[in-house]
């Protein structure tokens, strides 16, 4: 029998700066059905002790330590693994929540019967706060139409964070080991198990942005090229597994990937990342065996077709 409503997890590693910040975001929630569980992933610095102190004064905490840093998949598995909860939701070491979010995503979640409620974000530079998927509307969507949103990115965008899920959607679901950026590789999977989905962008979550940010590469203009074949990986395999599970949503995920292509290509050329070279020649060839159904694809952008014939035809 669960014992709480909601398992909220959180993986750290060598956040003494931020960690603190974060475990109270969490403890000063105006929802307190929960479990908190925090895997300490092997940090070298004070964030232990922290998490620690933390630990002994609330007894909703669950601190989980592990001697090496084994990667953030490993981690969120292990915390998946023990969660409790009905529902459970991620959050990253150094962003803040609002004091309403848990209760705002367990409310719109119950409310629509819900499998997974998403929420809106802002995105902090330090010296600017910017809107992240906010507005007014409710946007209630069944299984294609979520992972629609999902693979358009335009009412949210696909990290764990933000969102409440139903545990059972975790059923059958391995983390990918030995990579960067997990998230990437289950979320997919995650929004093909919903029956339903529910969004509001009412602003609840802050994405702080900062210099250990490994993403920050797909929004500025640093390329990576190891993390660019970790996406490159990752599309291909989302348009195999998506397509078998949910035919119906194929033709979006497949120009998702292309439209992905395409704007590393323009990015690579634009700013010259000669390290990306390889990437570069590997992308351009799928877009020109697939150029013709890429032509007709009722989702192209004019843009979109303008860099294709920029650097493709």
């Amino acid at each position: 029998m669960n014992d709480k409503k909601i398992s909220i997890i959180l993986s750290t590693y060598d956040r003494e700066q931020y960690i603190g910040r974060a475990i109270e975001n969490i403890l000063n929630q105006t929802f307190k059905d929960f479990e908190f569980i925090i895997i300490n992933n092997g940090s070298s610095d004070n964030t232990r002790q922290i998490c620690e102190k933390y630990q002994k004064s609330d007894s909703r905490i669950r601190l989980l330590n592990i001697q090496k840093n084994v990667g953030i998949s490993k981690a969120r598995e292990l915390g998946v693994g023990t969660a409790k909860g009905e529902y459970i939701a991620f959050i990253d070491d150094d962003d803040i929540c609002e004091k309403e979010m848990i209760e705002f995503l367990y409310n719109l979640a119950i409310d629509n019967q819900a499998d997974i409620s998403i929420c809106g974000s802002v995105s902090d530079y330090g010296d600017r706060i910017e809107p992240y998927f906010v507005y007014d509307d409710i946007l209630v969507l069944d299984k294609v139409k979520g992972l629609d949103e999902f693979l358009k990115r335009e009412k949210f965008n696909t990290a764990p964070p933000t969102k409440l899920f139903k545990k059972k959607l975790f059923q059958n679901i391995h983390f990918l080991n030995n990579v960067r950026i997990d998230d990437i590789h289950f979320m997919y999977k995650v929004f093909a198990a919903a029956e339903k989905t529910v969004a509001h962008g009412k602003p609840l979550y802050r994405f702080v942005k900062h210099n250990g940010n490994i993403t920050g590469f797909i929004q500025t203009n640093k390329l990576d090229s190891q993390l660019l074949d970790e996406y490159l990986m990752m599309q291909k395999h989302r348009v195999e597994y998506l397509s078998e599970k949910v035919p119906e949503i194929s033709s979006r995920a497949r120009y998702s990937a292309w439209s992905f292509m395409i704007s590393m290509c323009d990015k690579i050329k634009t700013f010259n990342s000669e390290n990306c070279s390889k990437q570069y020649e590997y992308m351009i060839k799928i877009l020109r065996d697939n150029l013709t159904e890429i032509n007709i694809s009722p989702f192209l952008t004019d843009r979109e077709r303008l860099l294709l014939k920029k650097y493709v035809i």
